[in-house]
């Protein structure tokens, strides 16, 4: 079973947590925790939706400064918004523009600047210095303090894709929240099944030799959750080691999202 998908109009992947059930049979309070693309595009009806069926009160923007900055999101009133910057603005690869094909074309030409051979061995790269960088480390563990506030409804997180940091937002989540690897892995890898048509279209125009790098910059590979592991055990000895002593997520905050945001 993976997240719930949210069918709104402008966004591709956009989805519930609530309906995973963790180790404890304990499920995630009615819509209360979603991750997201980007909110950019937004118009009536898909903020109708977020408020009335969802109640919508808190969205995370994990986006560069630059990609919040020309590309903000739809504001709704109510909703109250946190900025936090995964990755600084120089750092190339996951941001994007909102435009596919410059997206796609950004892609090839940070590739090609990188010196890796392949696209899939730049964004293991990418992951790898995700894990390691002490930005990305204090963005997280920000991130993950603010869903410790309260607030009256569900929180949305999203990056501009909603796969790669807003995808390892929700590994992090969904770690603490006791739920199993493979339920966790599974539903990462979910995102091909909404970007699927997406690079269908895309294939159609820049061919089959692409292909790779198409899911590369709109999918996501099991090679970047080996990644993530294997830099973690690497790096931080073990998963909880680096919650508990790099993001400074201890056992009373994790006890304490437990009882926020589970039930049953």
């Amino acid at each position: 079973m993976n997240s719930l998908k949210i069918a709104l109009k402008n966004t591709t992947n956009t989805r519930s947590l609530s309906n995973l059930v963790n180790k404890d049979g304990k499920h995630i309070k009615q819509h209360l925790l979603i991750r997201s693309d980007a909110l950019n595009k937004l118009d009536k009806e898909d903020i109708a939706c977020l408020k009335n069926e969802y109640n919508l009160t808190r969205v995370i923007d994990l986006r560069c400064e630059n990609e919040a900055y020309f590309k903000p999101d739809v504001k709704i009133k109510g909703v109250r918004y946190h900025t936090i910057s995964i990755l600084p603005n120089e750092r190339l690869g996951m941001s994007k523009s909102g435009d596919k094909e410059r997206d796609f074309n950004d892609f090839i030409e940070s590739q090609k600047a990188s010196g890796f051979a392949s696209a899939k061995e730049f964004m293991v790269n990418i992951y790898h210095d995700l894990i390691k960088d002490s930005f990305s480390n204090a963005a997280y563990k920000k991130f993950l303090n603010v869903l410790l506030e309260p607030t009256a409804g569900a929180t949305l997180w999203h990056c501009s894709a909603g796969k790669d940091r807003a995808g390892f937002a929700t590994i992090l989540i969904l770690y603490i929240l006791n739920f199993d690897w493979d339920l966790i892995v599974s539903d990462y890898l979910a995102t091909n099944n909404f970007y699927a048509s997406e690079v269908a279209k895309m294939l159609e125009v820049f061919g089959k030799d692409y292909e790779e790098i198409l899911w590369c910059v709109f999918g996501v590979y099991p090679d970047y959750i080996d990644v993530i592991i294997e830099t973690i055990n690497s790096e931080y000895g073990s998963f909880d080691n680096y919650i508990t002593n790099v993001l400074g997520f201890d056992e009373e905050k994790k006890a304490m999202l437990r009882n926020y945001y589970l039930e049953g």
